[in-house]
């Protein structure tokens, strides 16, 4: 008999934000996937999951590098998949742990796409984004009534004229483009922004300040930019 494969978004890094159901997932299974990049994600991942891990789970390493080759990145992409498929085959039982959710701009998705018709039972787990988690922690709505919101990952300068007309907008992967923001928003004088790192953490930040866009920006950082009242 097949074991199942799930999903579990762990949050952006509280763990007592994961929900009922990952904690009961995580406490019951048999083989826990970790992804790890050379930005450590799969490592923070597992701290998260960790208080919910039964003794002497079997921990299998997932790396993901981060390259560019299209090609290379199929490739490593269908063989983790295959190492998952193993284990799954073999009658036990793996999670896959992501950040945040599964389904947006994570790993998960990827393996998804190698194992989705391969007769596996797939449980896909929600977890809390980060800016759910960061406008929570603030006290400050997302948007309200009939505003509109955005998620932008990559900065491109024609999309962000077409997004001057949404209330929200919430830059992900922030730390690849902070410059190029820094520039775009000294040109909409009606925006705010909060930039935040390590939300829910002990080591989170929280910054108002525009300037601080041009420095070095860690990976794990989130920024939320507004249209002020």
């Amino acid at each position: 008999m097949k074991g199942k494969f799930y999903g579990i978004g762990v949050g952006p890094g509280d763990p007592e934000l994961l929900t009922l159901k990952a904690v009961r997932v995580l406490s019951n299974i048999d083989v826990l996937a970790v992804p790890e990049s050379k930005r450590e994600a799969g490592s923070v991942a597992h701290d998260i999951a960790r208080p919910y891990l039964k003794a002497g789970v079997e921990v299998l390493t997932l790396t993901f590098p981060m390259i560019r080759d299209a090609e290379a990145k199929a490739k490593i992409r269908r063989d983790n998949a295959l190492r998952i498929i193993e284990k799954i085959d073999a009658g036990l039982n793996v999670a896959f742990l992501t950040l945040g959710d599964p389904m947006l701009y994570s790993t998960y998705i990827y393996l998804l796409d190698n194992m989705k018709d391969q007769g596996i039972d797939i449980v896909s787990i929600p977890g809390i984004y980060s800016f759910s988690a960061i406008s929570n922690l603030l006290n400050e709505p997302l948007v309200k009534g009939d505003e509109s919101m955005a998620v932008i990952s990559e900065f491109n300068p024609e999309a962000w004229e077409k997004l001057q007309s949404v209330q929200t907008i919430v830059c992900m992967k922030v730390s690849a483009y902070g410059g190029q923001l820094f520039e775009a928003l000294q040109s909409v004088p009606d925006r705010k922004m909060v930039m935040v790192t390590n939300a829910g953490k002990e080591t989170q930040t929280v910054s108002y300040k525009v300037e601080d866009l041009k420095g070095d920006i860690p990976y794990f950082t989130t920024v939320i930019v507004s249209k002020t009242e």
